[in-house]
């Protein structure tokens, strides 16, 4: 930042964006921890990677931030092919089915391209932006933010049929003969295989991610801070409360449900709803967990990648260069993940030595669109009148209600440097 003063006039100044660039981050965590929104819909262009990489036939699939999907060697991170779309890819995950690869993203298109070499197979344009798919029996399903479900053959993009929810459709669990997904109206739905409704659940809050299941029971996270395990016909268990939104997708392993919260702790609960241990990070986590090789890997926003034992126990970290580490994906003693900083890594998982990295096309995170989700945002600088005075910047935005509207308020500060005639440079 840079001062300017003159006799008898009010200071003068503006933001240098090279080095106050953070700030809309430290505004944009600092607004939604409290109150519990997804800024995934909002995500810009940038070379950050925002979604969970697959990993299938030696092959790391995943989308990022610079409208780019990737295809990587597993083994190296070399390139093999990448196909380019219409706007950033954000939270979800593509789908690997029989030599073809399934994925939507902002542009409102899903796709199904060739795994060899990247080439179009067929897309579908629904016009509203899409999180993620899931592929089973030949057919595709999924949601989009406009609230409309769809189910697509999978070989030819043709549509079957299209369900209508009153909030975002978020990513599907199918089995059993249903389709089940949450949605931003607070539903928890259940279709038949021909998309008819079977029952629907209201839950405390907004269901902003995917579902995880066993044979008889469903288990999500929801904005109202809880874990829910509803029964597969529409009935409660239980819910665990913790001290934040839930958001990630729990993972599900031997009877024991794996996920993190808006609190900044990660958790592991029972089935029947009995915490066994829970760890502190330094932020908020919404990204999916993995369990292999019984360790239990996620990533937090205080830009670490942790690897726990199954009793809670750290065994390592990897440390990003940007606030957020995503989702995971683990195959043959191997880890998988992408961060904010614009990187793919991949690490040994008994480790954490860094094995490859790999960069995507733009060399600068992507910024999220924080008035888009959060309402109006306002900024103030409070600038110093010596150098031994603090610089501080206030961020305060109008208590969000169930209409979107939201009050919070934070400080950031920073030290400046100090010269004579009245000039301040940093």
């Amino acid at each position: 930042m840079k001062y300017q003063t003159e006799h008898d006039s009010e200071p003068k100044f503006k933001m240098d964006p090279r080095v106050f660039g953070e700030l809309d981050m430290v505004a944009q965590w600092s607004l939604i921890k409290d109150s519990g929104k997804d800024v995934f819909w909002g995500i810009k262009t940038g070379g950050s990677i925002d979604t969970t990489p697959v990993w299938a036939d030696g092959m790391i699939y995943f989308g990022a931030c610079d409208h780019l999907f990737y295809a990587l060697d597993a083994e190296t991170g070399e390139e093999i092919w990448r196909f380019k779309t219409n706007a950033p890819f954000a939270g979800g995950k593509a789908s690997v089915d029989d030599g073809i690869v399934y994925f939507g993203n902002f542009d409102g298109i899903m796709r199904a391209i060739s795994a060899a070499d990247g080439s179009e197979i067929w897309r579908f344009n629904t016009k509203s932006k899409i999180f993620e798919q899931t592929v089973t029996d030949g057919v595709v399903y999924f949601g989009t933010k406009a609230g409309i479900f769809f189910a697509l053959d999978a070989k030819t993009g043709r549509e079957l049929w299209r369900f209508r929810a009153k909030g975002d459709a978020m990513p599907p669990h199918v089995s059993g003969g249903r389709i089940y997904f949450g949605s931003g109206d607070r539903n928890i739905y259940a279709l038949d295989l021909k998309g008819r409704l079977v029952w629907k659940f209201a839950a405390g809050g907004e269901m902003n991610w995917g579902i995880c299941a066993d044979e008889t029971t469903l288990y999500f996270g929801c904005s109202d801070h809880n874990l829910y395990a509803l029964s597969k016909d529409g009935r409660l268990r239980w819910k665990f409360r913790t001290g934040g939104s839930v958001i990630t997708m729990p993972c599900l392993h031997d009877g024991v449900l794996y996920f993190g919260s808006y609190d900044q702790n990660f958790y592991a609960v029972t089935t029947e709803g009995k915490l066994l241990w829970r760890f502190e990070t330094g932020n908020i986590l919404y990204a999916r967990p993995k369990v292999h090789e019984r360790k239990v890997f996620f990533g937090a926003c205080d830009r670490n990648f942790y690897a726990l034992s199954l009793d809670g126990t750290l065994l390592w970290k990897i440390r990003a260069e940007e606030d957020e580490c995503m989702g995971v994906e683990a195959h043959n003693g191997r880890v998988f993940f992408g961060a904010w900083d614009c990187k793919m890594r991949c690490a040994d998982a008994n480790t954490g030595r860094i094995l490859w990295e790999f960069s995507t096309s733009l060399g600068f995170p992507a910024p999220c669109d924080v008035e888009g989700e959060i309402r109006e945002l306002s900024f103030s600088i409070m600038v110093p009148e010596s150098a031994e005075e603090e610089k501080q910047a206030l961020f305060n935005a109008p208590n969000m209600d169930d209409d979107g509207n939201y009050e919070a308020s934070i400080k950031y500060r920073t030290e400046i440097g100090y010269r004579q005639k009245g000039r301040y440079a940093r």
